[in-house]
């Protein structure tokens, strides 16, 4: 089995409702891809697989049509994702390439795009990446593919990336967003304190203070709580233009095993704790607390975060935040109730898969 596969397939360590197999499913649904397992081979030797997928609409695993590997993608590892497609890389040259394999409503002939080497060997695992568009034959993909730059390049255009140096480390930093509003890339500084934007009709990198001009009203408590969290920063652009800045705490807990009078550590794992949700003022740039995001819903994970509206995704609960990381659920923002989608399994040996997110322009 490739390392395309293997790289995914312990991601099944999640385990929802019973798994309905489709020939075909819905392009207009955002799905979570799970695992892929090997099915066999064509009479050429090509590989054939199956991938199966989290549907959050029905809160039940699904399983799509066979499709061939292509030949591109076996020892490819996936290291990214945005606007359902996928961005693998051969672990032995470091080359990379694009594909729409795991959109479960592609043919069984996918497609795969070849990238510009990086000419260096990137230290990161899965990478922060962005698309400026859902079809990449003209479009700008940015990742973070080392701990202090940004690298971008046009496909079909350029025949090598381009490096931004950044002040602060993008590992830790956010999540990359593209604005189709503002046709520019944005990600967030280590702390949360800066924007970074990278505009394309300039081709250079800015800065900006975040400014917020409400805050949460929580007790002394819940802040101090807060300050133990790991917190991880996402901006997200609603369908309609709107500008979102999202912060999710978790919290890593562990459990105590007393072996002999000696209290050793068994288990560490995560959970997440909060969301915390920040409007943008179109004028003023402000970002003010907000618990309602009305009809729209918010995807998180280790792919670029999307918005959706729920009422055009019947299923889907507004006002929500889906997330995969520290656990498998969604979040209700205006009562914090998280619902959990029965994610069994240890979490130190799950791996955050993507969201992939509907067809869109």
């Amino acid at each position: 089995m490739s390392l395309f596969l293997s790289r995914i397939s312990k991601l099944s360590a999640y385990k929802v409702k019973n798994a309905r197999f489709f020939s075909s499913l819905p392009e207009s649904s955002p799905y979570l891809l799970l695992s892929s397992e090997k099915l066999g081979e064509t009479c050429e030797g090509n590989e054939t697989v199956r991938q199966k997928l989290f549907d959050p609409r029905k809160e039940e695993t699904v399983s799509g049509s066979e499709k061939t590997l292509p030949k591109e993608l076996e020892g490819d590892i996936l290291v990214g994702a945005s606007k359902g497609w996928v961005l693998s890389m051969d672990k032995k040259d470091s080359s990379l390439h694009l594909t729409d394999l795991c959109k479960p409503w592609v043919s069984s002939s996918p497609r795969v795009m070849s990238l510009p080497s990086l000419g260096f060997d990137p230290c990161v695992t899965v990478k922060q990446v962005s698309l400026s568009s859902s079809s990449p034959d003209e479009c700008t993909v940015a990742a973070n593919f080392s701990e202090s730059q940004l690298s971008v390049c046009r496909t079909n255009c350029d025949s090598s990336w381009t490096h931004f140096k950044t002040p602060f480390p993008l590992l830790q930093a956010s999540d990359l967003m593209y604005s189709k509003r503002d046709n520019a890339f944005y990600f967030a500084s280590n702390k949360g304190l800066y924007m970074g934007s990278l505009h394309l009709s300039s081709n250079k990198l800015k800065y900006q203070e975040l400014r917020f001009s409400s805050l949460p009203k929580f007790p002394e408590a819940e802040w101090e709580m807060l300050d133990t969290c790991f917190m991880s920063k996402h901006f997200v652009e609603s369908p309609s233009g709107e500008l979102f800045f999202v912060k999710w705490y978790r919290q890593f807990l562990h459990k105590e095993n007393n072996n002999n009078g000696r209290r050793e550590v068994e288990d560490i794992h995560s959970k997440t704790r909060r969301f915390m949700v920040f409007r943008q003022d179109d004028n003023t740039k402000a970002l003010s607390y907000t618990q309602d995001i009305g009809d729209l819903c918010i995807f998180l994970g280790k792919s670029e975060a999307f918005c959706l509206s729920a009422s055009l995704y019947p299923g889907l609960k507004p006002n929500s935040i889906y997330y995969i990381g520290s656990g498998l659920g969604s979040y209700h923002l205006p009562s914090g109730t998280v619902r959990p989608y029965n994610p069994l399994g240890s979490p130190k040996t799950l791996h955050a898969p993507f969201w992939l997110d509907p067809i869109s322009s």
